[in-house]
């Protein structure tokens, strides 16, 4: 038999084993970066309390700043998702912040809003709400879930200044510790508006 035919089986062989290792690294890498994309978007559910990711619709947008008409001053959204509400806030002259766990959220929020035309006047950061100083902020919006709702009624209550306005979406704040100065029915997505203030809600 020729040198020629002994070699042959050994190179096909090797070939294979060779295949078979790019096609091992390139599934540890799949798998790995399916996790680095879910991470920021299963990690949330992880928590004692989760902001769901539901992006508001048109009309709730609309309705959310029919409520905060005549209201002025820096503006944030607690777990801003895609950004549209902060966006929104800006066209309507607002200094509008956003913060939100997802990290993808956050760059593409950055992004959209650049394209918007309204970066010069929004910021957003990867950031916890609980870990968060609302005290700066005259106007507040979140869609919040159920579970978190007595947690944040204390926390907006000790954080939040005379004359803050704040829009709970989906969900109402505490009634033990919130008087409600308006509510607005849009189908799943209601609204209902305090304000902090001595004067309740002039």
């Amino acid at each position: 038999m020729s040198v020629t035919a002994e070699t042959a089986p050994q190179s096909d062989a090797a070939a294979r084993k060779h295949r078979k290792l790019w096609l091992g690294v390139g599934f540890v890498g799949c798998i790995a970066g399916s996790i680095a994309f879910a991470g920021p978007f299963l990690s949330p559910v992880l928590r004692k309390h989760c902001l769901p990711y539901l992006p508001a619709t048109e009309n709730t947008i609309k309705l959310l700043f029919s409520e905060l008409k005549g209201a002025r001053g820096p503006l944030i959204d607690l777990g801003s998702g895609d950004g549209r509400v902060v966006i929104a806030a800006a066209k309507q002259g607002f200094i509008a912040h956003g913060i939100e766990l997802n990290i993808w959220l956050v760059l593409y929020s950055r992004l959209r809003s650049l394209l918007a035309g309204t970066s010069s006047r929004t910021k957003f950061y990867r950031a916890d709400l609980w870990k968060t100083d609302l005290s700066p902020y005259n106007s507040i919006i979140v869609f919040g879930g159920e579970s978190m709702m007595s947690d944040l009624s204390v926390k907006l209550k000790k954080e939040t200044v005379a004359n803050t306005d704040i829009i709970s979406c989906r969900f109402p704040l505490d009634s033990n510790v919130w008087d409600t100065c308006s509510m607005i029915e849009d189908g799943h997505n209601p609204l209902w508006r305090y304000k902090q203030s001595s004067d309740k809600c002039r």
